[in-house]
């Protein structure tokens, strides 16, 4: 049997049932406690052993709860300043507003809260559980300070147990994480009394995957962001030279072409720019770039991962998985001929939003262009409504063609709806450097701007187009344009 046993260090537990009632939530349910826990796995990085232990922990039946009465604390109505309205003059103390707020809170005659699951996990998922049990610092309100452990071994209930009211559902990981990167109030857990609960129908999801690796500049001459298609192709070649040097074959899934030269039918690895693009202030910088891989291989390396986790480092997947890790470290800099030297490096954390990938994979109907499509074929209408018809019907296309559905409407443009971005083509007297540098099998196509509508909410990233996998024709989630 897992217990997780949790004890209120000031022996006060402030959390309310809901935004709107003046009722203490004790005992606390396992919802609440499985966000905590989920917090504490964000904060140490999301590695991904503890996540398979939180997925494990997520499709237990619920616990049951062991906790003392209480008295519930005096609650009054408090004023409290709202967040920051940031470059506007309400930001300023003296034009603050205030909102009224509550702080329910409950007081138990013994602060310690144990939640009992009939089951228990194996060794791997135990000392997972353990680590974000030990670095979970307050439950609830912040000024809910605890302590937390799992045992495998407690000791018998001395209080009576309670059944919970709320519970925890197999995905609510992935909802936690959603409402995260959205920026939203995630939704409580479920009423036990619920029947079960029927699966969600996730949203469309395109080939490439959602866990990009991020590397950021660290030094050197930063390429200009209209120069990211050569940039990307050379990132791959140093990639593919790193494999080369070490006698290895280099997957299909990097070089994008089969064993005998001819191009790859599947899909394979893209690089994306992190670029200073979509907040007020932007200057369209290149700030670093993101190495994306096909959504079926994310899953193949996250499993590895957690192979690796539970010491299977033998393991011939796990060794595969490994080796790119390790090559693609060793692409350090990137020697770019007339542009410079650019030196980068893998970033593990980062709080600066030029490197946050949740802009490019974020649930979302409506999404523009952050670099130019290049069509991936000629347009032959002459008349300008015929053209831009066909030009919209080549992106459309273009959707369906990385497994997403057909749009319901694309507008296309010379110049982009996400700020910092360059024009798609410079006007007639602009110099050559405002053009976007294509490679040579990419020099002579139409790049165009776009903004795209689906009839239902689509799961980025969205990389479209010809140059898809060197950085152009990256979507950026409308609503993520602003500061």
């Amino acid at each position: 049997m897992l217990t997780l046993e949790i004890e209120f260090l000031a022996g006060i537990c402030f959390a309310a049932q809901n935004t709107a009632s003046p009722q203490p939530d004790w005992p606390p349910q396992p919802d609440r406690v499985f966000s905590a826990l989920v917090a504490a796995w964000g904060a140490r990085g999301e590695h991904p052993g503890e996540r398979a232990a939180l997925e494990w922990l997520e499709q237990q039946p619920p616990p049951l709860l062991e906790a003392s009465d209480f008295d519930a604390r005096r609650v009054g109505i408090s004023y409290v300043p709202p967040n920051d309205v940031y470059g506007r003059i309400q930001s300023l103390p003296e034009r603050r507003g205030r909102q009224p707020r509550m702080f329910p809170a409950a007081i138990p005659h013994a602060p310690l809260l144990r939640m009992r699951w009939a089951s228990a996990p194996n060794d791997t998922h135990a000392g997972a559980l353990q680590s974000l049990a030990q670095d979970t610092p307050y439950l609830g309100h912040s000024a809910s300070v605890v302590r937390c452990r799992f045992l495998l071994d407690a000791p018998p209930a001395e209080l009576e147990l309670k059944a919970s009211k709320r519970r925890v559902y197999p995905g609510r990981l992935a909802e936690l994480e959603r409402s995260y990167r959205s920026a939203t109030r995630p939704l409580a857990g479920e009423s036990v009394d619920r029947p079960d609960r029927v699966p969600a129908v996730p949203a469309p999801a395109s080939v490439f995957g959602s866990r990009w690796i991020v590397l950021d500049d660290a030094g050197g001459k930063s390429p200009d962001l209209r120069a990211i298609a050569l940039v990307a192709r050379r990132l791959r070649e140093a990639l593919q030279n790193h494999y080369g040097k070490a006698g290895l074959a280099i997957p299909e899934w990097i070089s994008g072409h089969q064993p005998d030269g001819s191009p790859s039918k599947e899909p394979h690895l893209a690089v994306v720019p992190m670029a200073d693009i979509g907040y007020e202030h932007s200057e369209g910088r290149l700030m670093g770039l993101a190495v994306v891989l096909p959504r079926i291989l994310e899953e193949q390396r996250r499993a590895s991962e957690l192979r690796w986790a539970g010491g299977l480092e033998d393991d011939q997947s796990v060794a595969h998985w490994r080796t790119f890790q390790q090559k693609l470290a060793d692409v350090s800099e990137l020697i770019l001929g007339p542009l410079g030297v650019w030196r980068l490096s893998r970033v593990i954390e980062s709080n600066r939003p030029t490197l946050q990938p949740h802009r490019y994979v974020k649930e979302s109907r409506q999404w523009a262009t952050a670099t130019p499509i290049v069509l991936d074929r000629f347009i032959k209408a002459k008349s300008p409504e015929e053209r831009v018809a066909e030009i919209a019907a080549v992106i459309a296309d273009a959707c369906v063609n990385i497994g997403l559905p057909k749009p319901v409407s694309v507008r296309c443009a010379k110049h982009p709806a996400v700020r910092g971005t360059p024009s798609a083509y410079p006007s007639g007297s602009a110099p050559s450097w405002t053009e976007w540098s294509l490679p040579g099998s990419l020099t002579k196509r139409m790049l165009t701007h776009a903004m795209i509508e689906f009839a239902e909410p689509v799961q980025g990233p969205i990389i479209l187009g010809a140059g898809r996998f060197v950085g152009l024709g990256l979507c950026m989630a409308a609503g993520a344009n602003r500061e």
